[in-house]
């Protein structure tokens, strides 16, 4: 369909009324631009839209609070992008059986404040910005440190509906916590990046509040002392909810290991308390401190942790890269991570969870010098069972780079994303292998 932006506009507003206006320079998606944006308020508009796509031949973008837009390849077009802004209620939370079902577009920090009150949450802490939303969360399979203690989105999501390409609406899950009767959609849905469906509801397991918390901050002057005690706090009988190791080639030889305990007071002191004599027992013999921090400066470090530090001012191109490990692989990593920065004169700072496997890293310097860095650090990744991906980038650097390297599950995605959306409509060309 080969229309101008004002008849695709006209063509647009019976389905959603007054939802739908010419795209700004705010609406762009990785370098390409839409031509209008469209704000439907249920999922019988979202199935509207979709089925007028599909029929027309219309390529969608689909965005929520648009905090991982950069994520993925540049799409293969986008005619008009999808926003799910609309869809931002709660649409049930029932506190007894421990469950929620919300809209995709309501944000992730709105939701705990609503589930806060009943003294609940959702055990998600991505580290994203305020605006991240639950679809968006979902669709890009984000997780944050406490998955050491309670699992990624996959673990929380227990039903979810989705419209898919050609205006079908579909349900998987249900509401309760044990569900496995039928396809289960809601963890093909999740990570797939808005290329087989756009999410509509979700339904999660919620948690208690924990009444306390206490961290303990252990200080050294290289990764292997940590890399030990790490080690053995996994094998051990404590119970953290976070375990993270912080580092940057600006502070040379400063490292620091946060384990972080919530739970009831007494027990958050106990286990705090034992970590320490841990730490004094297995890192003794090499110079480091300890301490535990609680109330205000916990909430504090905690909160200047969640977003690495920016980049020193400088002209040369900056990328985030997120790599997935063994966790017992994670200080070889970043210690090959070390050695690459030297080699190719790159700046980094990275935020390791430790306990469960992500590392996340900045990246600054030359492009070619990036380019080559990220390779080979892909392949270090790759021999150790992991993998490695390039979460942002400049567009004309990203061209360079494959954002997600290979994938052993390649041709199976191919023949789902043929079966969910076969005329390629949603997010064409984003997702592993240009699907």
């Amino acid at each position: 369909m080969n229309v101008s932006t004002q008849s695709l506009q006209v063509a647009l507003e019976p389905l959603v009324g007054n939802w739908v206006r010419p795209a700004a320079d705010t609406d762009v998606v990785a370098g390409v631009q839409p031509r209008v944006v469209v704000e439907p308020g249920c999922e019988e508009e979202v199935a509207a839209v979709l089925a007028f796509a599909d029929t027309e031949g219309l390529r969608v973008l689909v965005r929520g609070g648009g905090t991982q837009l950069a994520m993925g390849f540049p799409p293969t077009g986008g005619d008009f992008l999808l926003s799910t802004t609309r869809l931002n209620h709660i649409v049930e939370h029932v506190p007894h059986d421990l469950t929620v079902t919300v809209q995709s577009g309501l944000p992730l920090t709105a939701l705990q404040a609503t589930l806060a009150q009943a003294q609940q949450w959702l055990a998600l802490d991505p580290d994203l910005g305020a605006q991240a939303t639950i679809g968006g969360i979902i669709a890009t399979n984000a997780t944050g440190p406490r998955r050491l203690r309670y699992g990624g989105v996959r673990d929380q999501i227990i039903g979810i509906r989705v419209v898919l390409a050609n205006g079908t609406i579909a349900k998987g899950g249900g509401k309760v916590v044990k569900n496995v009767a039928g396809y289960d959609l809601p963890k093909l849905f999740t990570g797939a990046l808005g290329t087989l469906g756009v999410i509509v509801t979700a339904t999660f397991r919620l948690y208690p509040l924990a009444p306390a918390s206490r961290t303990v901050l252990l200080t050294a002057a290289s990764l292997a002392p940590l890399r030990e005690l790490a080690l053995q706090v996994i094998g051990s009988t404590l119970v953290p909810t976070m375990m993270d190791v912080l580092g940057t080639t600006s502070q040379a030889n400063t490292y620091t290991m946060a384990v972080r305990f919530e739970m009831g007071q007494q027990a958050a002191e106990a286990q705090a308390a034992t970590l320490c004599a841990m730490a004094k027992d297995t890192i003794g013999h090499v110079p480091h401190t300890t301490h535990v921090v609680e109330g205000e400066a916990e909430t504090q470090f905690w909160s200047q942790t969640a977003h690495l530090a920016t980049t020193p001012q400088s002209p040369q191109s900056t990328v985030m890269i997120k790599t997935s490990l063994l966790p017992t692989e994670v200080m070889h990593w970043l210690t090959r991570l070390e050695q690459m920065c030297q080699q190719k004169q790159l700046w980094a700072n990275w935020r390791a969870h430790a306990g469960h496997g992500l590392v996340f890293v900045h990246l600054c310097g030359d492009d070619a010098a990036l380019v080559t860095a990220i390779r080979e650090l892909r392949q270090v990744a790759i021999a150790a069972r992991g993998s490695l991906i390039v979460v942002e980038a400049p567009a004309e650097l990203m061209q360079q780079l494959d954002a997600w390297g290979p994938s052993p599950a390649l041709a199976v995605m191919r023949r789902l994303k043929t079966r969910f959306d076969p005329h390629s409509t949603l997010n064409a060309g984003r997702f592993v292998g240009g699907i």
